[in-house]
């Protein structure tokens, strides 16, 4: 963003209102935060392009968990307004409806977007304006790294989706363990986009044998012959596939047509029932890497709620999204978007009080009786007025979220539960081994240099 721009978003009077932008107030945000009126909140989510299939229904979360913090009495007493703006799943258009949200409507927090190749260029802006994004979606690696302020003490950029690093630990584990594939060499099949590219580079770095080449494919091709050729030029035991259903299958078809042979491990972004049982003769053995997040109390809430859009991928991420930040305002005592990032993860997690490190273990990691850090009382779907209890007694808050227990680490993501799985005869898929989230402590990155969904 422009430096005319942030002068432009420090002058403006806000309130006008925003093309394509539902539900803003005609007061002016800097005169509703005076007289304690509405805060404003947004989503930026694909009601339309490639992902508008799930957009629609993950913005019905969102909204979802507007209204019933709102029918709890909303944080700190007012009401959110949410403003919800179409990405387009396109990165020029959510840039230009971000600046709009900032500029004209004045929001200090917003759910959104879905692809991390949308969230990547939002999330560089957020911590100059110091607003808060929270993805229900992206899960590339590399937005763990994004939406730091100058001296990286305070994080704009959160996500209720896990990140990429996980999955890419588990494809990794899959190739190099013998009770699975143990292979010696392996190739990298991804879609040319940041989820596909950063999940590829993340699994690649885990296998422990020659990676013998890395092949990013077109969603605009259809004729993959050329891309499987590059694959196994190298001969590989094991192809890692980052992909997508519509063009996975003629790839697949291909390969299978091919003759080409070797061992498959699929990523989550693959991981559909219908994709799977339609190829079953080619399918039928292959091993897919994919989140298996513990079933909260709030979960079967929330699908209620939604109704016939309670399948929507992601949708329970966006849930969780809003409702965190809501949470995160009454924590702090404070609307705004530095205080929902420096509150975020405080009320996300088990242990009481907010210096909670991502390493921390529970009296069962611990050896020689040591004591576990004090327990959070735990809060979940539509129980903000419970929330609001408990905080205003001085009581420690653990959110629990329609999606899952959302513990978010020191780069404000959860780790999650995975599980490794492979394609049976008629397509289903069969659970071969469930790796815990304590497993994977430490092993992203957590809040420091060096580490770049299923709509990722």
């Amino acid at each position: 963003m422009s430096e005319k721009l942030r002068t432009t978003r420090r002058r403006y009077v806000k309130g006008a209102t925003v093309a394509g932008v539902a539900g803003l107030t005609g007061l002016s945000t800097s005169a509703a935060a005076r007289q304690g009126g509405p805060i404003q909140m947004g989503s930026i989510l694909p009601i339309t392009g490639a992902l508008s299939a799930y957009g629609s229904g993950m913005q019905k979360a969102a909204n979802l968990a507007a209204q019933n913090v709102n029918d709890a009495g909303g944080p700190l007493g007012r009401q959110i307004n949410m403003n919800n703006a179409d990405s387009e799943t396109k990165p020029a258009r959510a840039i230009q409806k971000y600046n709009s949200l900032v500029n004209e409507a004045g929001i200090i927090g917003f759910v959104g977007a879905a692809s991390s190749g949308v969230s990547v260029p939002l999330a560089q802006n957020v911590a100059s304006d110091q607003v808060m994004q929270v993805s229900n979606a992206s899960t590339s690696p590399a937005l763990a790294q994004i939406g730091y302020n100058e001296d990286r003490t305070v994080k704009y950029f959160g996500r209720t989706a896990p990140n990429d690093g996980q999955q890419g630990i588990v494809m990794g584990r899959i190739m190099n363990d013998d009770k699975y594939i143990g292979a010696d060499k392996a190739a990298f099949l991804y879609v040319d986009n940041p989820y596909g590219q950063g999940l590829a580079e993340k699994a690649s770095a885990q296998f422990e044998g020659e990676t013998t080449a890395m092949v990013g494919y077109s969603k605009r091709s259809s004729d993959y012959t050329s891309t499987l050729d590059k694959v196994f030029n190298g001969d590989p035991d094991a192809v890692g596939f980052v992909g997508y259903p519509g063009n996975g299958r003629t790839i697949l078809k291909q390969w299978s047509n091919g003759g080409y042979g070797g061992e498959w491990v699929l990523s989550e972004g693959l991981n559909s029932s219908e994709f799977l049982s339609s190829l079953s003769n080619i399918t039928a053995g292959m091993y897919l890497a994919s989140p298996d997040p513990e079933q909260t109390k709030g979960a079967t809430k929330f699908e209620q709620m939604m109704g016939d859009q309670a399948g929507t991928l992601f949708a329970p991420h966006a849930y969780d999204a809003l409702f965190l930040q809501a949470l995160a305002i009454e924590a702090a005592g404070e609307a705004s978007g530095t205080a929902i990032a420096k509150n975020i993860r405080r009320v996300s997690r088990p242990e009481a009080g907010s210096q909670a490190t991502a390493n921390e273990t529970t009296t069962a990691d611990m050896s020689g009786g040591q004591s576990s850090p004090p327990q959070a009382k735990v809060v979940t779907v539509d129980e903000f007025q419970k929330a609001k209890d408990l905080l205003s007694n001085g009581q420690d808050i653990n959110y629990q979220g329609a999606s899952s227990p959302v513990n978010l680490n020191e780069s404000l993501e959860p780790l999650n539960q995975f599980a490794i799985m492979q394609v049976q005869d008629d397509g289903s898929t069969k659970v071969l081994e469930t790796i815990p989230r304590s497993f994977f402590r430490g092993k992203l990155g957590e809040g420091g240099a060096g580490t770049t969904t299923t709509q990722g």
